[in-house]
């Protein structure tokens, strides 16, 4: 099986959904892998025709993180930092600049201006665990496990897990889950705040579908943008920072051809027809 057939990607009603797909190993991610992958999330941020980011795993697992048969072989190190950084649909003149300084591949999630969701299916552990926090949301499935695996195998947080994992579910409770590596399930998960909702595993990708079709449907593209670098910029700027932020990008937006699709909709009671213009 080659790298590319082990990252499998779709675009269907405006979602884009990507699955690590080397089922037999869990979707264990080897360079190659990593390096289609993020490929593959440059090429939806950048396609007008995927308004969402859907990322998954085949079979039992989200990914059990890096192939430990790689180490020692030379191929570990350094992956997504020689790739040069994604353009995406929508560009840095939206919102402020997003995470300028991480590696243009770990940080394509983040720079896709586009909403993503990690639909975790199965065990997401060591770098999958670190791909799913750099998504916008997430949802588990009932059997999903979690495990931040540094600190037993002798390596600090990784890939932005320091930074992130704190913003999401607080110092404390990161503390926890870096310090002891322990594995913990999606029931914990959520009470913690790090998924959105915990899914019957037969529901899960139905769930994450659909929600992913709604946004795509309903919310306006560049409006979509303009949050996503809001979100992800916030608590890095003071209020007033933010609130003057806000404002340009409003004024940027009602002078926009969605806007007044948005509002024509509203009024006339249906649906939205989005063009991103």
């Amino acid at each position: 099986m080659t790298p590319d057939s082990q990252i499998l990607s779709r675009t269907d009603d405006g979602v884009a959904t990507i699955t690590f797909n080397r089922p037999d190993k869990l979707n264990a991610l080897t360079p190659a892998m990593l390096e289609a992958f993020f490929d593959a999330v440059g090429q939806a941020a950048a396609d007008p025709a995927a308004r969402v980011i859907v990322i998954t795993g085949a079979g039992r697992g989200f990914s059990a993180g890096l192939d430990l048969g790689v180490i020692g072989t030379g191929q570990s190190g350094g992956v997504g930092e020689a790739l040069p950084r994604p353009e995406p649909q929508w560009g840095d003149d939206i919102g402020p600049p997003l995470a300028d300084g991480f590696s243009a591949g770990w940080n394509a999630l983040i720079r896709s201006r586009k909403p993503t969701i990690a639909a975790v299916n199965g065990p997401a552990f060591g770098w999958g665990f670190i791909l799913a926090l750099h998504c916008d949301i997430r949802f588990a499935a009932r059997s999903a496990l979690f495990n931040a695996t540094f600190a037993r195998l002798g390596v600090p947080a990784e890939k932005g897990i320091g930074w992130l994992l704190p913003r999401l579910i607080g110092i404390a409770r990161a503390a926890d889950l870096l310090y002891t590596a322990r594995r913990f399930d999606g029931a914990e998960a959520e009470r913690i705040g790090l998924v959105n909702a915990v899914l019957d595993d037969d529901q899960l990708m139905t769930h994450v579908a659909g929600y992913a079709r709604a946004i795509a449907a309903n919310a306006a593209p560049r409006a979509l943008a303009a949050m996503k670098a809001q979100l992800w910029t916030a608590a890095d700027v003071s209020y007033d920072e933010g609130f003057a932020a806000a404002n340009r990008e409003q004024d940027r937006c009602t002078a926009t051809a969605d806007f007044r699709e948005g509002l024509a909709s509203y009024k006339d009671k249906r649906a939205p027809r989005f063009t991103g213009r």
